[in-house]
């Protein structure tokens, strides 16, 4: 059985758990990067000290290469070439599961029974238990959190009593390492392994969490972009629309009493449907801007076109011009919903202003039905997203039979007005309705 596996060919059952990792372990260079190095010093500590635990293990016992010798060092190759191959699966990150079974018998046999064989001779003693300690801490990183810790457990003690074992089967336990001070060595190196294997794989999960945090946002950023147009998409098209069915039924109601009424009315349809056109690929190229005064005049002169009286005393001069924006669209906002879901006969436009506070208040008599405050991205509930980014608020409420939407902003710029504002739009004012027009459709 090879012990790599060849990637041109599908897998079986011994799936390399490494072809399952997550397309998103495979970022950005600088994740895989951090990878190389990871893995790298990993390798290469466990290729230096098991150089280092052969050449101890043949330090002594007779002179000349003996046939226990020969199986020592296949054994320990065999040991380390499985260890190295292993370590490919930390990919996984800390407790990424054990791969299949055939790669874990690898790394745990020839540990195991070199454990055993260095038992036989009291030079092997202590150094012959290594590799089995290597193997506990590859599997360690592989396993969950609970598994590792009794692995670990499990191991710690079969490393101590390696000598001990070898002593009640008759060995001395002198050798060429416990003369020149070898045990100090592979004590260092026993505590070292699991803070390097554990604390390597640690901090690489880390990185590939950051990385994944990077692109999250990234791609949350899109999202709101989306949902940014998306709204002041429907800012535009929804108002237009709105008034341009008004007019386009006014027209209708006049085309047999007053033609040229309704003549009137149809050319101005047509030019906000011109308007409407040019805002959306204005909205395109991000050249929009709300004006409050004129959002303010459009209000007026639509409201009345459909028989609703408007009161307005809006004074945006001295205002920020993102709150300018943002009052605009409230104007805007309020206009359309009291088209399309009121009954009301009079409307009142208000802007107070304070010096800590600036509270746009807009009051009709007609109380708004259900469909007023949807959420999903627009209306009243986008508003209200808008005002907060900028520590404002928006309420809507009924007030004895009257609807009140009332929008409040601190009195000066802050973090964030201006990325608030950004989304927002222009409406062209609406032309002037004709006195024809006054009637209510």
């Amino acid at each position: 059985m090879a012990l790599f596996t060849d990637r041109s060919r599908p897998s079986d059952e011994g799936t390399d758990a490494v072809d399952a990792v997550t397309p998103a372990l495979e970022a950005g260079r600088g994740v895989r990067a951090t990878w190389r190095y990871t893995i790298a010093s990993i390798v290469f500590y466990v290729v230096v000290v098991s150089l280092v635990n052969t050449l101890l293990l043949l330090s002594g016992g007779a002179y000349g290469l003996q046939f226990l010798d020969v199986a020592l060092i296949l054994l320990a190759v065999t040991s380390l070439a499985a260890l190295v191959r292993y370590c490919w699966f930390f990919r996984n990150g800390l407790g990424g599961g054990l791969p299949a079974r055939t790669y874990t018998l690898w790394l745990l046999l020839p540990a195991g029974v070199l454990y055993v064989l260095g038992l036989l001779q009291s030079h092997t003693l202590w150094v012959a238990a290594l590799p089995l300690w290597f193997a506990a801490n590859a599997v360690a990183v592989v396993v969950p959190r609970r598994e590792r810790t009794w692995v670990l457990a499990l191991t710690v003690p079969a490393l101590v009593l390696h000598g001990m074992l070898g002593m009640l089967l008759g060995n001395s336990g002198q050798s060429a390492v416990a003369d020149t001070g070898g045990f100090a060595s592979v004590a260092l190196w026993a505590l070292m392994t699991p803070l390097l294997f554990v604390g390597s794989i640690w901090w690489w999960e880390i990185v590939v969490r950051l990385d994944d945090s990077r692109r999250t946002s990234g791609e949350l950023a899109v999202v709101q972009e989306r949902l940014r147009f998306a709204a002041d998409l429907h800012d535009i098209q929804g108002h237009h629309l709105q008034v341009i069915a008004l007019k386009t039924e006014l027209a209708g109601r006049l085309l047999d009493t007053d033609p040229e009424a309704a003549r009137v009315q149809i050319t101005e349809a047509q030019q906000l449907a011109r308007t409407a056109l040019e805002d959306t690929r204005a909205l395109v190229h991000g050249y929009r801007a709300v004006s409050l005064a004129a959002e303010a005049a459009n209000a007026a002169e639509v409201l009345g076109a459909a028989g609703i009286s408007c009161s307005v005393d809006v004074d945006g001069e001295g205002l920020p011009a993102e709150l300018r924006t943002l009052f605009g669209l409230v104007i805007r906002e309020a206009t359309t919903n009291i088209l399309r879901h009121s009954e009301a006969g009079a409307v009142q436009l208000r802007l107070e202003c304070s010096a800590a506070r600036r509270v746009l208040v807009v009051r009709n008599d007609g109380v708004l039905g259900a469909g007023a405050g949807r959420s999903g991205g627009s209306g009243i509930d986008g508003l209200r997203r808008r005002f907060e980014a900028v520590g404002g608020r928006v309420t809507a409420r009924g007030d004895d039979g009257s609807f009140v939407l009332t929008a409040e902003a601190p009195a000066g710029s802050a973090p964030g007005m201006a990325a608030a504002g950004a989304s927002a739009g222009t409406a062209v004012p609406a032309p002037s309705p004709t006195a024809g027009d006054r009637g209510r459709p």
